[in-house]
Parts: structure tokens; C-alpha cells; sequence
């Protein structure tokens, strides 16, 4: 799947070969690409590639349907967030968009229409957001059942789900939830204010290194993907497209905004999206030995959501004696208890 997902417009022989003849098991291709979020790129890049005519017509249909389901998503998100950045402009808050936010405005890399977008991930500045939050409940958003203010939130409040739209909004306050990391990456961040002369409104976008940087930030350390052995594919195509699309990046400066100890997980995401998508690892970064044998456990972990559910658990009692010490750890889990929820 990753073969067909590979940034450019031609595909690998032995995949185009296997396609003609039928020798693809789609079933378990669509099932991945679903657990992934990446069907409406799988989509995109066969017909990209010329193969949308090759596939069996159900295959081509449920691919397509699902393509032109998102499109049609993202463009009530964009209208949304058209909305909100008008709302918050008139209490002079030009936001800053993070993630799938970005890729909803015009003039991305090639493919961002074809990114499954969550949340409308805005930050606003740390003083001001809990008055945004009480702001937009005034204008049709309410807070996520699944979530409570009662919850410690760090670097974001509870997403607020529109009252009518499939849209969700979730304020940060900063960029990552671990404020030591989160700063260093403010330090060397530029910021331009966009204007959208359609809407007359105002936001703001981070450059193209810091957007590479919280990609891998969010998804491998503040998420943990890196110490589970997971790689998330919407993430990592996201990762190699705006490498592509971004080319020439000043890969020293990109370091020097990391903490050292998260160089070789920088340099595993990067071999990843070489093994992956085919993208050439830069020459600047160090390739470190034992990568191979990595590879091979998290393509295990890719195909097989189970190995998730086990390391999850022992992942988590590393923080258990914190956990321990801290009060409201003991409320959020006596209410999840009561709640019938896992303790």
C-alpha cells in the first residue's frame, strides 16, 4: 500500500503488475488504509499514477466514494474555520494553525485535499484561551461529551464539537504538551499572517521546518509512537509531502531545534519514510545502526492492531509511580470506575 501511496506519478513494476493481475488482496488494502486514515490518498495517488481504471469496480467505487466523502468534509472545515478565525479577528485573536488545520488552505503541497483532518487544531494565546472557549460556545459549539473540564488539559482544552457541522475545535495554548520541548520549537519558529482576501479574515501559519518538526514531534514523542514501535501512515505521508514540497530544508537548523535525545528518533522517522514511500534520506542526518531490526517489529505493529493493545499497557507503568503521587489521578480514575470504563 505504502508503494502505491509514494509521493510522484509512476508506480513500483511489481505492484502495477500485481494490480493488472489481480493478485491484490483489496479487502485487507482498504481495511488498512481505513485503520491508517490515508483511503482518500490511496485514492488519489492510483488515479495520480494511472491505475484507478485497473481496479475491480467495487474496490475503485468505495475508494472514489470515500475520496470525494473527505473533499467534501474538509471543505465545511475550511468554510468553519473561515467562520471561527473571522469570530476570533473581531477580538482582535489572529490564530495559528497547527497540523490538518493548515492543509485546508489553498496553495499546499500537492495531496493536502486528500488529508482526513480530525480537529480544527487553533493556538491561541495562553492567557486568552479559556475566554475563546467560553466564546465559541456562544456561537454553536458545545463541549465533547467524551471529554470533561474536570480532566488536567496541558497544552489544550476539550475539543468543542460544532452544534450542526462534523467539525470539532480544539484550542492549544501551546504547541506540545511537554512545555520544555514545545518552547525550543517556538524559539526558532517563523509566523506569517495570512490573509484570506475570499473572507477578509486573518490567521496565521507556521513555516514549512517548524511544520515538519511538529509533525514528528507530536506523532512520535509527544504521542509516544516512537517508544511503542508505531508509525502512524497519515502522519508519515504528511511528513514526506512536505519534505517533497518543501525541498531544500536546512536539515543542521532542523537539529538544533530538537533536544539531542530525540535526534535518532528524528533519523528513524526519516529512514521510515524512505523504507515506506520511497523518499531519499537526507545526507546530513546520522543513519544509526539497528533501524532494520525496528523495521521489521513495527511492520508487525502496522498489520497487527493487537501488538498496539499490548504494548500500550506496558508502556503506561513507567508512569505509574507519578501518576501515584498525583491527587487528581485518583478522581479521574474513581469517576472512569463508576462510569464502567477501563480503571
Amino acid at each position: 500500500m505504502t508503494a502505491c501511496l509514494a509521493v510522484g506519478d509512476t508506480l513500483d513494476s511489481a505492484v502495477s503488475t500485481a494490480i493488472i493481475n489481480r493478485d491484490i488482496d483489496w479487502q485487507k488494502m482498504c481495511w488498512f488504509a481505513g485503520e491508517h486514515l490515508v483511503t482518500p490518498a490511496l485514492a488519489a495517488a492510483l488515479h495520480r499514477k494511472g491505475f484507478a481504471d485497473q481496479l475491480p469496480v467495487e474496490v475503485r467505487d468505495y475508494l472514489d466514494g470515500m475520496q470525494t466523502l473527505n473533499r467534501e468534509r474538509n471543505r465545511i472545515m475550511y468554510g468553519e474555520l473561515i467562520a471561527v478565525a473571522g469570530y476570533l479577528n473581531r477580538f482582535g485573536i489572529e490564530p495559528l494553525l497547527l497540523k490538518g488545520a493548515n492543509a485546508l488552505l489553498p496553495g499546499q503541497y500537492p495531496g493536502a485535499e486528500d488529508r482526513v483532518t480530525g480537529d480544527l487544531d487553533l493556538l491561541v494565546p495562553a492567557d486568552r484561551a479559556k475566554e475563546v472557549f467560553a466564546l465559541l460556545q456562544q456561537e454553536g459549539y458545545g463541549l465533547d461529551p467524551e471529554h470533561s473540564m474536570e480532566t488536567p488539559w496541558a497544552h489544550h482544552l476539550p475539543p468543542l464539537l460544532h452544534s450542526e457541522l462534523p467539525v470539532s475545535v480544539e484550542l492549544h495554548s501551546r504547541l506540545l504538551d511537554d512545555r520544555v520541548i514545545a518552547d525550543r520549537l517556538v524559539e526558532g519558529m517563523e509566523v506569517a499572517t495570512l490573509h484570506l482576501s475570499d473572507a477578509d479574515v486573518r490567521v496565521r501559519c507556521p513555516d514549512p521546518c517548524t511544520r515538519i518538526l511538529h509533525n514528528f514531534l507530536h506523532t512520535q514523542i509527544q504521542d509516544k509512537n516512537h517508544a511503542k514501535f508505531i508509525v502512524s501512515l497519515r502522519q508519515l505521508l504528511e511528513f514526506v509531502q512536505l519534505r517533497t514540497y518543501y525541498a531544500g530544508l536546512d536539515w543542521p537548523g532542523l537539529l538544533a531545534r530538537l533536544d539531542p535525545g530525540h535526534h535518532r528518533a528524528l533519523a528513524f522517522y526519516l529512514a521510515a519514510g524512505e523504507r515506506w514511500f520511497g523518499q531519499a534520506f537526507p545526507s546530513e542526518i546520522k543513519r544509526e545502526a539497528g533501524f532494520e531490526c525496528r523495521f521489521h517489529v513495527v511492520e508487525r505493529v502496522l498489520t497487527k492492531p493487537a501488538w498496539h493493545r499490548l504494548l500500550t499497557p506496558l508502556h503506561r507503568l513507567r508512569n505509574l509511580p507519578k501518576r501515584l503521587l498525583t491527587p487528581a489521578w485518583y478522581l479521574i480514575k474513581i469517576k472512569a470506575f463508576s462510569q464502567g470504563k477501563p480503571f
